[in-house]
């Protein structure tokens, strides 16, 4: 009974959303309620301020507080993505770390102006659930998957976030040959420690630059960045723990 009346509310909330707001909108609100009925209320929180945005958090598991990590998806994915996301979002507290997932914001078109407020949207979600996160003791460091990860990046080649401990980039490409040419540049041009992941599955985008963001941190002498190509998929099991000892592994030789 309990489960034909969620049924018959998402129904509602989706026939709704459908005729009021675009497509991407419609299907950001059916997700955000499907998360809100799938885990536990003292895993879900709101962020930021008009509109708010729905974010998982889930507490560290062991004796010892490291910090909290901010796990910030890829376009078009959620809180809790099967994409190395979700795994991360439960795997991390196990190794002593806080966990706060947050929802990405919606693009419909990738013109210009739509590129632009999606750019400050990830801004203004990254930075409030920094804020969050620097209410728990210990670092901060930032996980971040495809677009949401260049973007973030570039924010901080320009010194638009507040800086973390660390930045762990999963697959990072913008679909757009010029602004994704500029990723390489950015990775060079922050201090921030950085381990970008890459996934031998991860689009043409993602791999194309592998080679000229090793090169030009060598040559701008960035102080720790390690770059990694992980065979095979970020929805399979193996991979998504290979990942996760990757970041441990990482996070441990730099202090973390």
């Amino acid at each position: 009974m309990r489960q034909l009346f969620y049924c018959i509310v998402l129904l509602l909330i989706f026939s709704l959303a459908t005729f009021l707001f675009p497509a991407s909108f419609a299907s950001t609100l059916i997700i955000e309620a499907d998360l809100q009925r799938q885990f536990p209320e003292h895993e879900q929180m709101l962020l930021g301020q008009d509109p708010t945005f729905l974010a998982l958090k889930r507490p560290y598991q062991t004796g010892f507080q490291k910090g909290t990590v901010v796990l910030v998806p890829d376009l078009y994915e959620h809180a809790a993505s099967a994409k190395y996301i979700n795994f991360l979002r439960v795997s991390l507290p196990e190794l002593g770390w806080n966990t706060l997932s947050i929802m990405p914001p919606v693009i419909n078109l990738f013109d210009p102006v739509s590129v632009d407020l999606y750019q400050k949207q990830v801004k203004q979600r990254t930075q409030s659930a920094i804020n969050e996160a620097q209410q728990a003791p210990g670092a901060v460091l930032i996980i971040a998957q495809g677009t949401s990860a260049a973007i973030i990046n570039q924010l901080y080649a320009n010194q638009q976030l507040t800086e973390v401990s660390a930045l762990i980039i999963l697959g990072a490409y913008f679909p757009d040959v010029t602004l994704n040419n500029q990723q390489a540049q950015a990775i060079a041009s922050h201090a921030i420690p950085t381990l970008d992941i890459t996934s031998s599955l991860d689009n043409h985008f993602a791999l194309s630059q592998l080679k000229q963001r090793q090169q030009l941190v060598d040559k701008l002498f960035k102080a720790i960045y390690r770059q990694r190509l992980i065979t095979g998929s970020g929805y399979e099991a193996d991979n998504q723990y290979w990942v996760l000892q990757e970041i441990y592994g990482w996070l441990t030789s730099i202090g973390l």
